[in-house]
């Protein structure tokens, strides 16, 4: 089996058959495994129109990093794409994926164009047009610098390499997805795609966009139906703090934490509920990752000439919000 689509699914049964129903338009004989993670609604049913489906059913809730491992252990395929279930597919957009890792030998990795599903001529917040980083791990997308999110115009329509692709549409090889220690399980959500990126990079593989392959995806599906807006605050500030840590190496990582350290003191002051103070409950559980976490020595291989170009040596918080670069196309 060369490609197997995987897709989590919490609840929202209208949300998954949509889903469901743009895959098999787009590919009658496409190969979907989807585990339902403690759903509680009666989305099940709806794989009463979708036979060909392969489930599985977790009684217990696991993060998004997990539950991705444990679809990607099941699977006996080439190539798995990730895809979150408040999605739809447009034509050929696992082809087009498949296309752009066959040609380029280092690719390990493929992002989608991810446009919104209300808002369909713009690009969506996660992951846009392909992800980059700045120096102190803030992540920023082709078509999206925070919450500036940018119109499709096609300015970027060309398939190229990017620092990190995200989840909500990622084609990856499965066999390197495993051997590289896949998701990190104690992110449980967020970052951990950038994070699988960042070591990739550092390894000498490479992570591209396909620009044929268009999405639409809705955002925050099952996060904004729980609301847990503080937890997901908190587990933003901490991952991509984690990442910072885990994929640099001393000496050069004491300036990059002593100015990710400053920034988010500006933070604090400036937005304290939303960013200051779920950054600093997550201090000591970022220490506690770096002492417990299997990927602990995975940098020490770490290739920077490699990695390094595709790092914003500058300060991306400081670009947009006190000289006002809102697009991709503004950054030097």
């Amino acid at each position: 089996m060369d490609l197997e689509i995987l897709i989590i699914h919490l609840n929202g049964k209208e949300v998954l058959r949509n889903c469901l129903k743009s895959i098999f338009k787009d590919n009658s004989k496409a190969k979907v495994r989807l585990l339902f993670n403690n759903t509680t609604d009666d989305s099940l049913k709806v794989l009463n129109e979708f036979p060909k489906v392969e489930h599985h059913i977790s009684n217990e809730r696991l993060g998004f990093a997990q539950a991705s491992n444990v679809l990607a252990k099941k699977s006996k395929a080439k190539y798995v794409i990730f895809l979150n279930n408040d999605v739809v597919v447009e034509k050929n957009w696992a082809n087009e994926l498949l296309k752009t890792i066959k040609k380029n030998k280092k690719c390990i990795a493929v992002q989608s164009k991810i446009r919104s599903y209300y808002k369909r001529s713009y690009f969506e917040y996660a992951g846009a047009a392909g992800g980059f980083v700045d120096k102190y791990a803030y992540p920023f997308c082709r078509g999206r610098i925070f919450g500036d999110i940018e119109k499709d115009n096609g300015q970027y329509d060309d398939e190229r390499r990017v620092f990190w692709g995200c989840g909500v549409s990622l084609l990856v090889d499965r066999k390197y997805f495993i051997d590289s220690g896949m998701f990190d399980e104690s992110f449980f959500m967020y970052a951990e795609e950038l994070d699988f990126c960042w070591r990739a990079n550092n390894s000498g593989k490479e992570i591209w966009y396909s620009p044929k392959s268009v999405i639409y995806h809705i955002g925050s599906f099952s996060v904004n139906k729980e609301k847990i807006n503080f937890k997901k605050e908190y587990l933003i500030s901490r991952n991509h703090f984690i990442c910072l840590i885990k994929n640099n190496t001393f000496p050069e990582l004491i300036p990059l934490v002593a100015g990710k350290l400053f920034l988010e003191i500006i933070s604090l002051i400036r937005f304290p509920l939303s960013r200051g103070i779920p950054f600093l409950l997550s201090i000591p559980s970022v220490f506690y990752h770096l002492i417990f976490s299997r990927h602990h020595n995975l940098n020490k291989k770490v290739i920077k000439s490699n990695s390094l170009p595709l790092i914003y040596q500058k300060s991306i918080a400081i670009e947009h919000f006190l000289k006002h670069k809102k697009k991709y196309s503004d950054l030097s």
